[in-house]
């Protein structure tokens, strides 16, 4: 699946990152389901971080989550390579600027330096 035009969405924050809603709830259901919570609304990304499932996209909310390819690692290959991810994380992911990872520090994201 492609990422859809720009002009067909207006959730995200970040036009590159425009998927199709079937390829979106794909991937989120790849998100850690935590219990207690509301699978359909509240995971963690693979770091621990927070993420809500109506926040795709939106990088002015702390639970706000873009999808990472990772189609361009040595390990990486179609949807299975497709993750949800807090969008701090994201950047960081994206950047390869690792040096500080977001996680739970109990129902709220905070910052942690490596």
């Amino acid at each position: 699946m492609e990422p859809i035009d720009s002009q067909d969405a207006d959730t995200s924050d970040w036009d590159s990152q425009r998927y199709d809603r079937d390829l979106i709830d794909h991937v989120w259901q790849n998100g850690q389901e935590i219990q207690g919570n509301d699978s359909a609304l509240w995971r963690k990304d693979e770091f621990g971080a927070w993420i809500h499932r109506l926040q795709y996209g939106n990088r002015r909310s702390e639970y706000g989550w873009e999808i990472l390819d990772l189609t361009h690692t040595p390990h990486g290959g179609g949807v299975i390579a497709l993750r949800p991810m807090n969008w701090q994380n994201y950047i960081d992911q994206v950047a390869a600027h690792t040096q500080s990872r977001t996680t739970a520090m109990g129902l709220r994201n905070t910052r942690q330096l490596l």
